[in-house]
């Protein structure tokens, strides 16, 4: 059972991993997007997190075509547009580094994904494709509100 270099290097626990960075850029203060991410129920405008409630220890709970999982937020600094989150679900932890920096009039979010344990790469980016479309939901709804 002899490993490749790659699969080695992916099942290591001190190298460091694949990172997958998301951005959204919307035409709302870094306030107004940091807000409306901090509130995890606006998430659901994404379309593919569903009845999401605030359960004990600031966990949120909801529904996602894997299953049920829980988001937190770990880190959350409004003047440093940071909202810092754990995603557990599916049988993986995600830490999940977000930034909300100004750019002209608007904003840039930015999420920095680095692969989860139980994961390879392969599966890394396919369990990450479907982010887009929330980001797309989440524009909407930001830019639809005054």
């Amino acid at each position: 059972n002899m490993m490749t270099a790659s699969q080695q290097k992916e099942t290591d626990s001190t190298t460091p991993r694949k990172v997958i960075v998301k951005t959204m850029t919307v035409n709302r203060s870094t306030g107004t997007v940091f807000e409306f991410f901090k509130n995890i129920k606006n998430m659901e405008s994404g379309g593919i997190l569903k009845h999401i409630t605030k359960g004990e220890d600031d966990w949120w709970k909801f529904h996602t075509p894997a299953g049920e999982a829980k988001l937190k937020i770990d880190r959350a600094v409004r003047e440093l547009g940071i909202l810092d989150h754990v995603f557990v679900g599916d049988g993986l932890v995600w830490q999940v580094y977000v930034r909300i920096v100004p750019n002209q009039h608007g904003s840039t979010a930015s999420w920095t994904f680095i692969r989860p344990d139980g994961l390879n790469d392969k599966q890394f980016e396919e369990q990450l494709a479907a982010f887009d479309i929330e980001i797309e939901g989440w524009k909407k709804a930001l830019e639809s509100t005054s």
